[in-house]
């Protein structure tokens, strides 16, 4: 990630991922809740786009990556 241009490169992981899934304990009956869990590539938070666009300083314990 260069920083210093709010910019990212999408060089690892997968472009698209798909499956499909069937519980095989699913019981009409009850109410269910399914969980599922993305992780994202690094990207910049808001604020080092703006620091990029309007020359603002970016706090010393701001992360400069979420994911």
């Amino acid at each position: 990630m260069d920083v210093k241009n709010a910019n990212w490169l999408n060089t690892i992981g997968a472009a698209e991922l798909g499956t499909v899934w069937t519980d095989p304990d699913f019981d009409p009956m009850q109410s269910a809740f399914y969980y599922t869990r993305v992780i994202e590539i690094p990207s910049p938070p808001w604020y080092v786009y703006d620091a990029f666009r309007y020359g603002s300083k970016i706090p010393k314990e701001a992360p400069t990556s979420q994911q």
